[in-house]
């Protein structure tokens, strides 16, 4: 009896922390032409969504999508190099990633040239981001030393 007694409650103290962890995590919806390299992503329905801890963070991304010219055309991919995303996380917060519209080839390439974005919080706020290349990310963390 007594080691059911510890059982239940060695469970109920791990599904507890496990819902604190899970409570405390905030998420970011990308939209389907984002993909994340690495980190925990659960795809959903043309969109992923990302699960990340409170405080700052750096997301590693890459644009993706392709393009037809004419019917018979089986299309032209647009694929970013790596883009990093600098975020500061509040807990329980949801953000989503909305890009500027990017109706043709033209477009997504000026995009990857210059790629902003708007962040968009659960309550409504925006910001409008830059997302950087490598070298622009390698820059700001020399910067900050």
């Amino acid at each position: 009896m007594k080691t059911r007694h510890i059982f239940t409650s060695t469970l109920s103290t791990f599904l507890a922390l496990a819902m604190v962890n899970a409570a405390s995590a905030a998420s970011l919806t990308l939209p389907d032409e984002i993909q994340v390299q690495g980190g925990d992503v659960k795809l959903g329905h043309q969109q992923s969504v990302l699960t990340l801890d409170s405080g700052k963070q750096l997301v590693e991304l890459v644009y993706r999508d392709i393009f037809a010219d004419n019917a018979d055309d089986s299309g032209v991919w647009v694929t970013s190099q790596p883009l990093y995303l600098t975020l500061d996380v509040k807990a329980d917060d949801a953000y989503r990633l909305v890009l500027p519209e990017i109706l043709s080839q033209q477009d997504a390439e000026a995009f990857i040239d210059a790629p902003k974005a708007r962040l968009v919080s659960q309550n409504g706020r925006q910001q409008e981001l830059t997302l950087m290349n490598h070298q622009e990310l390698m820059e700001k963390i020399w910067l900050a030393k």
